[in-house]
């Protein structure tokens, strides 16, 4: 149950770099929240492959305010992201 939620909430992550990959309009709190609450679910397990990813998700997400990210990059990310999510719905 609870790696289902953690999944869902994989697919919202990668749902949010799509949207900035577009150029959508994402309020700023939406983005903070989601980058602090990626960057706790990283530390539950930070030797693992999935951590590992959820870090370079967070980071990728608080460097949008600061740089110009390419969108090729965020697609990128959000499609590892959106796997890792299914991929965990799934289990």
């Amino acid at each position: 149950m609870l790696v289902g939620l953690m999944g869902l909430f994989d697919i919202h992550v990668a749902v949010l770099l799509s949207a900035v990959a577009l150029g959508v309009e994402v309020p700023f709190g939406v983005i903070i929240v989601t980058a602090v609450l990626l960057l706790a679910k990283a530390f539950i397990d930070i030797t693992d492959i999935g951590g590992l990813t959820d870090m370079a998700g967070s980071v990728l997400i608080i460097l949008t305010f600061f740089f110009a990210i390419p969108p090729a990059v965020l697609f990128v990310a959000a499609v590892i992201i959106g796997f890792k999510g299914l991929s965990s719905l799934a289990a």
